[in-house]
C-alpha cells in the first residue's frame, strides 16, 4: 500500500501536545517503517513546507523553536519519507481542478497534495481533513484520518 501524509497528521504524530497524538504517531510508525508494513509513505515538498509552518505557529504549552522544528522535519519526515517534488504541471492541474470546483482559498494546497497523492499513486490519504480532501481526491484514493 502506498500512502501519502497531509501535514494535519504529520504534524499531529510528533507532536505530543496535540490531540489525536497517540494515533496519528502509531499510524506514522506503521506506514513510514517499510520493512514492517510493506508500506511506502510519501509526502510532497508543499507538506515539508507547511510542516515547518505549522511546527512554529502552534499555539502550545511548550512552543516549538525554528531549530527543533527543523530537526523534527529531517529526522521524521525526510529521513522516513519519499518526498515527491512539486512541478508546474502539478500546481496547474491543482488549479483547473480547484477553479473547475468553484473553490476558493486555501483549497488550492489540498489540491496540490490531492495532486502530489495521485501522481505517486497512492492509494489512501491520510489527514485530519477529511471533508476537505474529499471533496478533492479522485474515487480511487480513500481518504482516512490516522
Amino acid at each position: 500500500m502506498k500512502v501519502f501524509f497531509d501535514t494535519s497528521a504529520l504534524v499531529t504524530a510528533v507532536v505530543d501536545q496535540l490531540p489525536n497524538h497517540g494515533a496519528a504517531l502509531e499510524c506514522y510508525r506503521r506506514f513510514a517503517q517499510p520493512r514492517r508494513s510493506g508500506s511506502v509513505a510519501v509526502c510532497s515538498t508543499h507538506v515539508i513546507a507547511e510542516s515547518y509552518a505549522a511546527l512554529t505557529a502552534l499555539p502550545l504549552a511548550r512552543r516549538i523553536q525554528p531549530a527543533e522544528a527543523a530537526r523534527l522535519i529531517e529526522e521524521n519526515f525526510l529521513e522516513h519519507l519519499e518526498v515527491i517534488p512539486l512541478s508546474t504541471a502539478d500546481y496547474k492541474a491543482a488549479i483547473a481542478r480547484v477553479a473547475t470546483l468553484g473553490l476558493r482559498s486555501g483549497a488550492i494546497y489540498d489540491a496540490l497534495h490531492v495532486r502530489c497523492a495521485e501522481r505517486a499513486g497512492c492509494d489512501r490519504i491520510l489527514t485530519y481533513n477529511t471533508a476537505d480532501f474529499a471533496r478533492l481526491a479522485p474515487p480511487d484514493i480513500e481518504v482516512v484520518t490516522p
